[in-house]
């Protein structure tokens, strides 16, 4: 039960009174209008227990159980922990974004457990914040606080502050009813209206379209809920142009309001039907690429041209997979429109490893993004970040040879069966054709075909596709086989390994004596592996490092505060988030350090940090990796090898997220073993 120190006095009084008490009474002990009085009432009605009224006096009401744990709640000396100025902060912009009338100081004071003095010098760090984003805060003497901004920016900015507030793990757990949070920033929307609002999104609007991320998911639950919420107390939006092909997201969110009508009284208007169904487009992973403005399109442009020569070069379809298309694109706007900054130009060991292992492919990205963004230079890091899309596309995707093609209709019945069957018949390169109505094309995984054939045009449609006729004709069987040679030209089928690794030869005595080294370095590193849980970790990342160094085996570190510098210099040259993830690597070498070591926390409290593509991720595992200074080139390769591991693929990154000591021993060992007989053959085939 959470509980602000105004209705911990309110209920005291009632526990003081239990034959009840006046409004007046109230108003006099806590210095606060009528008004509020209600609405606190309105706030604790959420609560299990009742607030009775008999003769215009108020007592509480509810079985024995409830009214005890009103009691102890009561008794409590603080109505939350103490917190960070900066959260305090926060919490205070947000409760400003959200209140529909004046807030006073004195409210703030008592909610968040501070002085009156203490609440007006965060109003000025928090009006500087507003006015960032041209959000005016106004005092009005003897009224209060307000704010002044169009509807549109107080919205959003109220969401994106929640959203990188509220720990993605407890919101699911709070709206599932398996936690009674406490968070100040969790519990400021009604917990009734989130709920009605998340139950009515699954039923209607995702069911229809993909979100690649919890945030996302959660993104939208807030929007929707602080729009409803906004609207019914009157606050209206300004006129708002639909986006481009916003239809279809128009007719989701009317689906959206026609069930959440039948459970709550609704007020929107028509400017709110466009704002939900524009941020559903936003949203939606499968039309991201409908979202982008005139600037980005003409980038989104050079991008595919970009994404296309590099798959010729290294003849891998790096094109065929919408989502990776996607993921590239929106980072590579980024960089080029300066919205985000660059890494540093000093290495970055996970980075390094992987632009050693995939040399031909990062070569290729260098070259090419030289012609294409001649004037965006990038730092080394950089270029290593974009390689690990690629890397990670390259190692999650087959290039088989049993092709698979899609066949789009407008019905997908009756002549595309046809088709399809005829695209059998005629190229036997073609095993699979699989084929689909256009409304439907969202719920496929566009990754899984080589070639997509089309009876009609779609625009913007992010695939390369061949536009034929239902019945195939003569002249357009030609025009597929000069489609499929092109194809196999540019995508010949290559081994595993491809061309993309290329091998250190060296003489054999030196191989075997590298072998031996890394042999006995590589058990002893994967036999010391650890997974361990870090209790009651701060929220900073500082104090989360020193925590870590501080629950290591102690002869490990001759002297701890050396290698904590080393860590924080690390965290200040760059972010250490692995993108896409929920964990984040931290590595350092130093002379105090006498062995090397892998160790995993998995922390007890989450904590918000920015990963290396700029997104701010929430890490639930931090990986620490010490070494000594001086490492032998075998040494340094296995650790690289893991490294490089690590953000090899989505798989291995959920094997770091989520798995246990023993698992992650194993892959680990598996991934030195298969290095090593690689080895082993190449030697033995240069003797040969």
């Amino acid at each position: 039960m959470f509980l602000t120190q105004r209705q911990k006095r309110i209920l005291q009084l009632m526990l003081e009174n239990p034959t009840g008490v006046s409004i007046k009474q109230i108003e006099e002990n806590l210095k606060i209008s009528r008004r509020t009085v209600y609405r606190e009432f309105g706030d604790l009605k959420q609560n299990n227990f009742a607030i009775e009224n008999q003769k215009g006096k108020y007592f509480l009401a509810g079985d024995t159980q409830a009214l005890q744990k009103v009691k102890e709640a009561v008794q409590q000396s603080h109505s939350q922990n103490v917190i960070s100025v900066a959260k305090r902060e926060k919490v205070i912009a947000a409760k400003l974004l959200l209140s529909t009338e004046p807030c006073k100081v004195i409210q703030f004071a008592l909610d968040l457990n501070v002085s009156e003095a203490t609440i007006q010098s965060d109003l000025n760090t928090v009006e500087k914040s507003l006015d960032r984003y041209g959000i005016t805060l106004v005092r009005k003497k003897g009224v209060g606080l307000l704010i002044a901004a169009p509807e549109k920016i107080r919205r959003q900015v109220l969401v994106d502050l929640l959203v990188n507030q509220i720990n993605q793990y407890d919101f699911f757990k709070y709206l599932h009813n398996e936690i009674d949070s406490q968070d100040l920033f969790l519990t400021m929307i009604d917990k009734e209206l989130l709920l009605q609002a998340n139950e009515c999104l699954h039923e209607s609007v995702f069911k229809q379209i993909k979100l690649d991320t919890d945030q996302k998911e959660i993104e939208i639950i807030l929007t929707v809920a602080i729009a409803l919420k906004r609207s019914s107390a009157g606050c209206k939006l300004s006129f708002l142009q639909p986006s481009t092909d916003s239809l279809k997201y128009q007719g989701y969110v009317y689906q959206f309001l026609a069930l959440f009508s039948k459970r709550s009284q609704l007020e929107v208007d028509q400017n709110d039907v466009t704002y939900l169904a524009n941020k559903l487009l936003n949203s939606d992973y499968h039309n991201t690429y409908l979202t982008y403005d005139e600037h980005e399109l003409a980038v989104a442009a050079k991008v595919k041209e970009f994404v296309q020569h590099i798959s010729e070069e290294v003849h891998w379809d790096f094109q065929k997979n919408p989502d990776f298309m996607t993921k590239v694109t929106k980072h590579i706007i980024g960089l080029v429109q300066h919205k985000v900054s660059l890494l540093p130009d000093t290495p970055i060991e996970i980075l390094q490893g992987l632009s050693q292992k995939f040399g031909q492919l990062y070569a290729a990205i260098q070259k090419y993004w030289q012609l294409f963004f001649p004037d965006n230079q990038l730092t080394s890091s950089e270029l290593q970040l974009i390689l690990l899309y690629f890397a990670n596309e390259y190692t999650s995707q087959s290039n088989n040879r049993n092709l698979s093609a899609l066949v789009i209709c407008e019905n997908g019945i009756g002549t595309s069966a046809i088709l399809g069957a005829k695209l059998k018949r005629e190229f036997t390169e073609i095993k699979q054709v699989k084929t689909s109505r256009v409304s439907t094309l969202n719920q496929l995984d566009l990754s899984n075909y080589n070639l997509i054939f089309s009876t009609l045009k779609l625009k913007g449609f992010p695939r390369d596709y061949l536009l034929v006729s239902p019945l195939l004709l003569d002249d357009e069987l030609q025009k597929i086989r000069d489609y499929l040679k092109k194809y196999e030209q540019k995508y010949p089928h290559l081994s595993e390994q491809s061309s993309f690794n290329q091998q250190e030869v060296t003489h054999s005595v030196e191989k075997l004596s590298k072998i031996s080294i890394s042999a006995l370095f590589s058990s002893e590193l994967v036999n010391g592996i650890k997974v361990q849980l870090l209790e009651y970790n701060s929220s900073d990342l500082i104090a989360v490092v020193q925590e870590c160094l501080a629950h290591l085996d102690p002869t490990l570190i001759r002297k701890q505060l050396p290698v904590a510098k080393n860590l924080l210099k690390r965290v200040q040259m760059a972010p250490v988030g692995i993108p896409n993830s929920q964990i984040a690597l931290l590595h350092t070498r130093s002379p105090e350090i006498t062995r090397c070591s892998f160790t995993m926390f998995d922390l007890d409290n989450e904590i918000s940090l920015q990963s290396m593509d700029h997104n701010t991720i929430q890490v639930k595992r931090i990986l620490l990796m010490l070494a000594p200074d001086n490492l032998s080139t075998p040494e340094q390769q296995v650790l690289s090898t893991i490294s490089s591991m690590i953000i090899m693929s989505s798989q291995n990154l959920d094997l770091f997220t989520n798995g246990s000591q023993k698992e992650i021993q194993e892959a680990i060992a598996n991934l030195i073993l298969q290095d090593l007989k690689e080895t082993l053959l190449n030697n033995s085939g240069e003797k040969a």
